[in-house]
């Protein structure tokens, strides 16, 4: 299997995935490659959103940076203060931020009045380096009361796990926890199980037992 076989291979797949899906399907997974949060909030289109023009101080910095996190106590204001009046951090930081005007992303923090950011890191440090006061944010109105969606893969990997590898009693429990804990987080996880991977799709009368025991569960 040489790289050319496996580069037409890659290209076929990827024609076929296009054609099957809409933008929101499309942001959904390239979250997840990227293994970021966008598609919990995005891939979901019950999920409402109003832009709103934010005071830098009222979103919260997110991510694996030590000096916005611990330095800046996640606080876009605290940061330019800091940088502006620091001319080493400046000119590093000054090499990694955008100055692009696209709207932000933010998510409900747990602070009152406030949003964590959720994509456009580099646009909110853009604008604390330019000294903006306010940057253009698009937060969801009701996340706390819809759950997100997930890929049909998710629930399939749990399922196609224990076809190959557990075949036991053991993984029949691990399965319906596994299954029970998507169920309750992501919206549709109950119509993957009943019209996704029904009978007609995954015959495999062990499989089927466990979906009906985690369908009917009540807690």
């Amino acid at each position: 299997m040489n790289d050319q076989f496996l580069e037409n291979l890659a290209d076929h797949e990827e024609e076929k995935v296009q054609k099957e899906q809409d933008t929101r399907q499309k942001i959904l997974m390239y979250a997840g490659a990227r293994l970021n949060w966008i598609g919990d909030y995005v891939g979901n289109p019950n999920i409402k959103w109003e832009e709103k023009e934010l005071e830098l101080d009222q979103i919260e910095f997110t991510g694996n940076d030590k000096f916005l996190i611990e330095g800046c106590d996640r606080s876009p204001k605290k940061f330019q203060e800091l940088v502006l009046n620091d001319q080493k951090l400046k000119e590093k930081y000054t090499e990694i931020v955008s100055t692009g005007s696209e709207t932000i992303l933010g998510r409900i923090s747990d602070r009152p009045n406030k949003f964590k950011i959720l994509d456009g890191i580099h646009r909110l440090m853009g604008a604390a380096l330019e000294g903006k006061k306010t940057i253009k944010v698009m937060v969801p109105l009701n996340e706390t009361e819809v759950l997100p969606i997930c890929e049909a893969h998710t629930v399939y990997d749990l399922i196609r796990g224990f076809q190959r590898h557990r075949r036991t009693e053991a993984g029949e429990t691990e399965l319906f926890y596994g299954l029970k804990l998507l169920l309750h987080t992501y919206e549709n996880t109950r119509e993957l199980l009943e019209k996704r991977f029904n009978q007609d799709y995954v015959n495999d009368d062990k499989v089927q037992a466990v979906i009906k025991k985690v369908l009917n569960d009540r807690e």
